[in-house]
């Protein structure tokens, strides 16, 4: 398999024939070669309806299935997340410089007993379009009463397992001539050149809340010690602030899939929500995959941009910001893939019949803004 898929393919929870699937589809979008393009004119699409959303936050991490009537809201910087979720919300971005490197926690959330802390890194140090640099980090972090909490990560497929133990966490850092992310888009006029992404998470006692401290070391990709990169981390936690936004759907076979649109149309996340007849017969949507979308503009410019991190949390709920300078307002979002990844819950979890991958290519799905 090719090692450019490698990030993308290893962070989607797919078996082996699901992936097959997938890979034509990251070969497409890595060989486009347009950044910026004029546009066909716009097709109007029905009016987009108000909703209540949300500037931080989280998304539901659990599996979704579809069942009773469920409002969701959008978080700025994480995803969606349903309204009846209680949790806990990162409110300012931190960030810690190390020589080259510069570290970013941005999106942190808390809900049932875990906290969930995603962690980008990005580097001046310059690597070919070729080559990947590989690092581990371990984030160490503490409760507001200095407990060293566990670090842990899901188990299974998604569908409620729970968690087990967790060490250092793999970040592939790439060039950002071969991205076209938030990430790359906000740090390479910075003078930064590669990047990546992941997460953390640890269990949480009952009744804690923070502020949390932490530490984050950093390890070589064999498994040696490269010293501590961020010490003294403070993490504050609070209730989310809820703005408005809009929203569009799209029915497909499977379910509906909606978008969740931020005011000034530079943000975007989706959700999934299975049909009630695969509901009803044990099936379960773990993860909703939408690989790119492009930002449309009043002079017609799209700018194509990849989800905002390949991390746990969104790679369930996939949101998009675009850091790029326009020539005017957004008018449109246009999405072209979208994949479903469904379990069988009725099936055995070593069953080849357990999951499966439906996708949808060359939508031209274009949510009309103005």
């Amino acid at each position: 398999m090719d090692n450019r898929y490698r990030e993308e393919l290893d962070r989607i929870r797919l078996t082996d024939e699901s992936k097959g699937t997938l890979i034509h589809a990251l070969a497409a979008r890595r060989s486009a070669p347009e950044r910026r393009s004029r546009r066909t004119p716009l097709r109007r699409l029905a009016a987009l309806a108000a909703c209540v959303c949300l500037v931080l936050g989280l998304m539901n991490y659990p599996a979704i299935a579809a069942g009773a009537e469920r409002v969701f809201r959008y978080i700025l910087g994480v995803g969606a997340a349903e309204t009846s979720a209680s949790l806990l919300v990162q409110g300012e971005g931190i960030s810690h410089e190390d020589g080259d490197f510069l570290y970013l926690i941005d999106g942190a959330y808390q809900r049932d007993g875990v906290l969930t802390v995603p962690l980008d890194v990005v580097s001046r140090n310059w690597i070919s379009d070729e080559e990947e640099v590989q690092l581990s980090y371990r984030l160490t972090i503490y409760s507001a009463g200095g407990e060293k909490l566990t670090q842990v990560e899901p188990v299974g497929d998604g569908t409620g397992e729970g968690f087990r133990a967790a060490g250092a966490q793999p970040y592939d850092l790439r060039s950002f001539e071969t991205t076209s992310d938030w990430l790359s888009q906000t740090y390479q006029p910075q003078g930064y050149v590669s990047g990546g992404s992941g997460w953390h998470m640890a269990a949480v006692p009952q009744g804690e809340s923070g502020p949390y401290t932490f530490e984050v070391d950093a390890y070589t990709s064999d498994g040696w010690w490269r010293g501590t990169v961020w010490k003294g981390g403070v993490l504050e936690l609070d209730t989310p602030r809820a703005v408005e936004t809009a929203q569009a759907s799209r029915a497909f076979a499977e379910g509906t899939v909606t978008a969740l649109v931020g005011a000034d149309g530079r943000s975007v996340s989706f959700y999934g929500e299975l049909s009630p007849l695969l509901a009803r017969q044990g099936e379960t949507l773990i993860q909703l995959s939408v690989p790119t979308v492009w930002f449309v503009d009043e002079r017609g410019n799209r700018y194509p941009c990849d989800q905002l991190r390949w991390s746990f949390s969104e790679v369930f709920w996939p949101e998009f910001r675009l850091a790029e300078q326009t020539e005017g307002e957004i008018v449109a979002i246009e999405v072209n893939d979208i994949y479903f990844n469904i379990v069988r819950t009725d099936q055995p979890q070593d069953s080849p019949q357990r999951q499966y991958m439906p996708d949808y290519n060359d939508l031209g799905w274009v949510i009309d803004l103005t």
